[in-house]
């Protein structure tokens, strides 16, 4: 099975755009809405045409934004949204997706995705409610989120026409390279990459763990009994840290910002269809595109993989970043 995305009005763009910093919130802080919505505005301006968003960003704030921004440009956009792990059962699901329709004013959502899929869930309903949403025309394309081998093949047993799997993915966290990556093209799901700059770490802009705030530092990366930790575990900080600059040094080699050089790394990996980064203003935009210009050469990349494969080995195939006590499965 083949991905296929002639469903869809416009080409996915190798770079899209996630809208969940814009809720502001706990983890995010303060957001002023009018930059929201100028940073869609240059996202569209620039050729992307992908806007990521979720009901549980800001419950339902994020969703308001990207609605409202796209008012009078929704032929530019995909709007690709989720439904939440809570909210699987047949009913639940129909009825999330008309609050995300509401929310977003449109009538036709471009890409819906189930962000999360617990053991247990009852992915059977789910998949006739999804593909019963796209029947009716309310939905064009499907796709799943934070999903491994299982759950794929479950899928690839009942549905029909899912093209995506997005999920956490960076040169920090190569988790979904145990088995994931083969289970998406088994399946034939493109992958969107989340996380792609390990929320700033990838940026350079912290020096050691303790200049990480409180919710960016909730990772496996990191030991346990920060503030939002969800694991148990003693963490891998000091070689997060030694990673990070051992990807400097390449970055500098090529006198390539690493923030760049990391997601261009993505764009040439295996299954990737789109890199999703968070953006709060049209300058962050601009930075971030320029990695989709950038081309790595086959010794950079074997660098940057020798480079980053010590902490892989060290996290692990669990492509669940925030949890130890779960398995993405």
């Amino acid at each position: 099975m083949t991905a296929r995305y002639d469903a869809l009005p416009l080409p996915v763009s190798p770079l899209a755009l996630g809208t969940w910093a814009m809720a502001g919130g706990q983890l995010w802080g303060p957001q002023d809405e009018a930059d929201s919505i100028a940073t869609i505005h240059a996202a569209l301006d620039a050729g992307i045409t992908l806007i990521d968003t979720a009901p549980g960003y800001g419950g339902g704030l994020s969703e308001e934004i990207t609605g409202r921004a796209l008012r009078d440009r929704r032929d530019r956009a995909l709007i690709a949204t989720k439904v939440g792990g809570s909210h699987l059962a047949y009913a639940d699901a129909i009825a999330s997706c008309e609050a995300s329709l509401r929310r977003l004013q449109t009538d036709c959502i471009d890409l819906l995705q189930i962000h999360w899929c617990p053991p247990g869930s009852p992915l059977e309903e789910t998949i006739a409610a999804f593909e019963k949403l796209r029947d009716d025309g309310k939905v064009r394309a499907l796709g799943v989120s934070n999903c491994g081998p299982q759950t794929l093949a479950r899928l690839h047993a009942k549905g029909t026409g899912w093209v995506t799997n997005q999920l956490a993915y960076n040169l920090l966290w190569r988790a979904i390279e145990f088995d994931i990556v083969d289970a998406c093209a088994d399946t034939g799901l493109g992958i969107l990459c989340y996380s792609p700059l390990a929320q700033a770490l990838l940026t350079g802009r912290f020096k050691s763990a303790a200049e990480v705030p409180d919710g960016r530092n909730r990772t496996r990366h990191f030991k346990s009994g920060s503030a939002l930790a969800r694991h148990g575990e003693s963490g891998h900080e000091e070689l997060t840290f030694v990673t990070i600059e051992r990807i400097r040094v390449i970055a500098d080699g090529l006198g390539q910002p690493m923030a760049d050089v990391a997601l261009a790394w993505l764009l040439h990996q295996r299954g990737v269809t789109s890199v999703i980064f968070g953006a709060r203003t049209p300058a962050q935009v601009a930075a971030n595109l320029r990695a989709a210009e950038l081309k790595l050469d086959a010794a950079t990349l074997k660098a940057l993989d020798a480079a980053t494969q010590e902490l892989k080995s060290a996290l692990g195939p669990n492509a669940d970043m925030w949890n130890s006590e779960t398995r993405i499965v």
